[in-house]
C-alpha cells in the first residue's frame, strides 16, 4: 500500500514540475522578447493571431502551426504567392521536426574553434537562418553548412547537423506533387505570350554573322533570361523545328504557361526552368502561324541568390 502511494505522489509531482516549466516559456527555453514586433508583421501578412506558431525559413518561406494544423506559407512582397495545407500525418512529422528545431541552443551551432583552439574560416557553404515567433516572444537560429564546419573536430558538430537536416526537411513541406513532378522532367517547353511580363529582343552582329534572340522575363517575384544564339546568315535557326498544333495537346504535360511560371518565387522557379538542369524550348504564341507552331531551343533560365 505504501508503495502505491509513493508513486501516485511521484506522478503528481512530476506533472506539477511540468506544467511549471511549461508556463515558463511560450515554446522554447531558449526564446527571447520580440521587441522589434516582427511577429506581429508577419502575423499580419498570414492573418494570424498571437496563438500561432511561426516558423521562418527564409525571406519567402514561413510555416504556422496552430491547433495541431499546419500551413505552409510562400510570401512575396507582403502578398502570400501559395499555400500548402498538410494533411494530419504530415503535420504531425512536421510537428516533431519544429519540436526539434525549437529546442537547439543558438549558442551551440555558430561556433568556430576547433579543439586545438583554432578559428576556422567558413568559406565553402551557404548560410542557413530560421526565426520562430509566438505571442510576444521569438527564436533566431543561424549557422553555415560548409562540410569542413561539420566536421567532427568542431564543438557542437552533431548540433549543426541537427539544425541543418532540420532546416532542410521542413523545407520540403513547401513543394507540392504538381512542382515535383515538373522539377524531375527532362525536357520542358515554354509557352509564352509577349507583352509586359515578356520582352522579346533581337541582336544582330553583322561583321560576325552572329543573331541572338533574347527572351526577358519578369514577374512579380522573378525575373529571367533565355537566349537563342545563330548565324545571322542563316534562314532558319539550327535548334528550330515545326509541329502540328497538336503537339500542344499531346506534350501538355511538359508545357508550362506564363500564369503558371509568375506564381515561384525565384529561387523555386530556378529549380523547374533552368537549362542547366534540363532541355527548354519556347513555343512564341505569335510565331503560331497556319495550323504549325514553331519551337526553339534556349539556353538561360533564372538565378537563385
Amino acid at each position: 500500500m505504501n508503495y502505491i502511494k509513493v508513486i501516485i505522489l511521484l506522478f503528481f509531482l512530476t506533472g506539477y514540475s511540468q506544467t511549471n516549466v511549461d508556463s515558463i516559456f511560450t515554446f522554447s527555453k531558449y526564446e527571447n522578447i520580440d521587441y522589434e514586433k516582427k511577429g506581429d508583421r508577419i502575423r499580419g501578412i498570414l492573418n494570424q493571431d498571437k496563438d500561432a506558431l511561426i516558423i521562418n525559413l527564409d525571406d519567402s518561406k514561413y510555416i504556422c502551426l496552430k491547433n495541431n494544423k499546419i500551413n505552409c506559407y510562400t510570401i512575396c512582397k507582403d502578398t502570400i504567392m501559395n499555400i500548402i495545407k498538410l494533411d494530419s500525418i504530415d503535420a504531425m512529422k512536421c510537428k516533431k521536426l519544429i519540436d526539434t528545431l525549437v529546442s537547439i541552443d543558438p549558442t551551440k551551432i555558430t561556433n568556430e574553434i576547433d579543439k586545438e583552439g583554432n578559428r576556422t574560416v567558413v568559406q565553402d557553404g551557404g548560410e542557413f537562418e530560421v526565426s520562430v515567433y509566438k505571442g510576444n516572444k521569438n527564436l533566431k537560429l543561424y549557422s553555415y553548412s560548409p562540410d569542413v564546419y561539420m566536421e567532427d573536430k568542431f564543438p557542437f558538430a552533431e548540433n549543426r547537423k541537427t539544425f541543418l537536416y532540420t532546416y532542410l526537411d521542413l523545407e520540403k513541406y513547401f513543394y507540392d506533387k504538381e512542382f515535383e513532378r515538373v522539377k524531375s522532367l527532362d525536357t520542358i517547353y515554354l509557352l509564352i505570350k509577349k507583352g509586359k511580363n515578356v520582352q522579346y529582343i533581337v541582336d544582330i552582329n553583322k561583321l560576325k554573322n552572329i543573331r541572338q534572340e533574347n527572351y526577358f522575363f519578369n514577374f512579380n517575384c522573378s525575373s529571367g533570361q533565355f537566349i537563342n544564339l545563330n548565324r545571322f546568315s542563316s534562314i532558319e535557326p539550327t535548334n528550330a523545328f515545326y509541329r502540328k498544333k497538336s503537339f500542344l495537346k499531346t506534350n501538355s504535360n511538359k508545357i508550362l504557361h506564363s500564369d503558371y511560371l509568375q506564381k515561384f518565387t525565384q529561387c523555386d522557379l530556378n529549380q523547374l526552368i533552368n537549362s542547366n538542369m534540363k532541355k527548354v524550348f519556347i513555343i512564341d504564341k505569335d510565331e503560331i502561324r497556319d495550323g504549325k507552331i514553331k519551337i526553339k531551343e534556349f539556353r538561360g533560365g533564372t538565378y537563385c541568390f
